[in-house]
């Protein structure tokens, strides 16, 4: 083979690795999948927002979402995507991050014109239980035919549904999951995949472009001079997932953590992990198997052992996603029967802007826009109330719980909604909370409402 044609052969091996919720470097299947098949070839590292504004959507899902995502929201991706460039920067490459925006190309036109710009060979992405996510990954595929596809698992703690089929209830899949593997127990760690040490450069033509529009909208998108309205502990990035995952499981709160769970507003008393494993920054094995180190070297009990239980409460949403598509976003769910709810503007508005006439619903809502999350229990008392006290269709609290919350996950989110609307995973049928009953219990001096003005109620 002559120089050249090296040469020609070593320019068309052009990688192109599309993150999703998966931005991180360590234990990242996808990323060391495209350091190894780009070798002696080029790396594209993307991250598209909005790519699914392209489908249209309007019959089950668009109807009822909301543009915009929520400020905290947008700022904890923000400083994940900011750390993901920082480690790829490290090991000789850069983040490009395509966006929406007024003078420019949707996401998905201009992740098509990088596609053909630079003639991808290869593209890496991440298995995902985003229905949406997952019809974009279809239609690149139609569209370009000739370039080979590599799906990687980095999400869960399978890579397939690790049963024959998903049983209709968590319970169901716990007892059959910890009967069939016994990961909590087993003799050796879950295997972490290795990080790579170097990646290789982007293509030539886009390493002096100073002007590429994707890094300057980065530049001028990362948000750090913004005031932060999230917790003062809750920082994008997989570095601070990590920092996070190591000061908990270094304190005493893993072994009180069942009594604790369902505090209203205390950072030590739940597990916080929820945000950086929604977006990929921090790996469930990695969570995994810092939960059995402590249980070896610390203690193991109850609550060590509820924290892999809610571990499993993820996994299990997971393939319920992945098993139901698009009955996540239907209105009679997974069920053969519509709820008896249906959509009220001003009951609505009511319930966003946390003014109804219950103050605990109304200082969960007024921490959620805040901050970008809440607690556990506190999603389940505003779902109920939602659903049942106010009689609303359960659609539009999920669409604005996606748009909110930083530790937004599609199946764990959506399947909670059914779940508490009597149109999901539960046998029981419709859950439903006694809202003065939940306030005695959890907030008996009413210091949360006071934190969060829930008795403020605007006048009609």
């Amino acid at each position: 083979m002559s120089n050249q044609a090296a040469n020609n052969s070593e320019n068309n091996n052009v990688t192109l690795v599309l993150f999703h919720n998966d931005l991180r470097v360590a234990d990242n299947a996808t990323l060391l999948k495209a350091s190894k098949i780009s070798t002696d070839g080029k790396l594209l590292l993307v991250y598209a927002s909005s790519l699914t504004d392209i489908l249209d959507n309007k019959d089950h899902y668009d109807a009822y979402r909301y543009e915009a995502m929520g400020q905290a929201r947008q700022q904890f991706l923000h400083e994940s995507l900011a750390d993901l460039n920082a480690s790829l920067i490290q090991r000789g490459n850069r983040l490009l991050y395509l966006q929406k925006n007024l003078a420019a190309l949707d996401t998905f036109a201009q992740l098509s014109e990088l596609i053909e710009q630079q003639q991808v060979t290869d593209i890496c992405i991440s298995q995902t239980a985003d229905y949406n996510q997952n019809k974009v990954y279809d239609l690149l595929q139609v569209k370009y035919p000739k370039i080979q596809w590599h799906v990687q698992t980095t999400a869960t703690l399978f890579d397939g549904l690790p049963l024959e089929h998903l049983p209709k209830s968590f319970t169901q899949f716990r007892k059959q999951i910890e009967t069939d593997y016994d990961l909590l127990h087993a003799e050796k760690d879950i295997a972490i995949y290795p990080t790579p040490e170097s990646l290789a450069p982007l293509p030539e033509n886009m390493q002096s472009r100073d002007e590429c529009f994707f890094e300057s909208q980065w530049s001028n998108e990362a948000g750090r001079d913004k005031p932060s309205q999230q917790p003062s502990s809750f920082r994008g990035g997989e570095l601070n997932g990590l920092t996070h995952l190591y000061t908990y499981f270094g304190s005493d709160a893993p072994s009180t953590y069942k009594t604790t769970r369902n505090t209203l507003d205390d950072w030590t008393h739940s597990t916080k992990f929820s945000a950086w494993l929604a977006n990929g920054s921090l790996s469930v094995n990695t969570v995994l198997n810092r939960l059995r180190r402590y249980e070896r070297d610390i203690i193991a009990n109850d609550s060590t052992y509820w924290i892999w239980f809610e571990l499993l409460w993820r996994e299990y949403f997971y393939w319920y996603a992945v098993t139901h598509q698009q009955k996540l976003f239907w209105f009679k769910g997974i069920a053969q029967h519509a709820p008896s709810t249906q959509l009220d503007e001003n009951l609505l508005a009511q319930w966003k802007s946390g003014t109804t006439q219950y103050p605990i619903v109304n200082a969960c809502m007024n921490q959620l826009r805040t901050t970008g999350y809440m607690s556990n229990r506190g999603r389940q008392l505003v779902a109920s109330c939602f659903i049942h006290e106010l009689g609303l269709d359960w659609r539009y609290g999920a669409a604005y719980f996606e748009q909110h919350l930083v530790d937004y996950d599609v199946g764990s989110n959506w399947g909670n909604w059914q779940y508490l609307a009597g149109v999901g995973a539960d046998p029981r049928g419709c859950r439903q909370f006694n809202l003065d009953k939940q306030t005695q219990q959890y907030d008996p001096n009413g210091e949360f409402i006071r934190q969060w003005q829930g008795n403020t109620q605007k006048s009609d």
